[in-house]
């Protein structure tokens, strides 16, 4: 998880819920996924979940993770599938 600490580091807001995910959708392919939280308001912080693909022995692909039609998006999000999970960029427990 060493892009994960990378991700932290260069972070503005708040980095957290790490996860590499993998979906039917995107065969072949693991995401890793965080979660950004904007508090520059705070009666209104906003979450933003970001995404990023790898070969399955972890080399960066540079994908993107994008959808014109709501449905094949929805059908995107659910398929995911959590292999790992980090809270912080630091904490490697499964």
């Amino acid at each position: 998880m060493d892009r994960a600490i990378e991700i932290n580091q260069s972070c503005k807001e708040s980095c957290r819920d790490f996860r590499i995910m993998t979906s039917p959708m995107r065969a072949d392919t693991l995401i890793l996924r965080w979660r950004t939280i904007d508090i520059s308001n705070e009666d209104n912080p906003i979450q933003y979940y970001h995404y990023e693909c790898f070969k399955m022995d972890g080399t960066p692909e540079f994908c993107s993770v994008y959808y014109t039609d709501q449905d094949q998006a929805n059908d995107f999000i659910t398929s995911l599938q959590m292999l790992y999970h980090q809270k912080f960029a630091i904490d490697h427990t499964l």
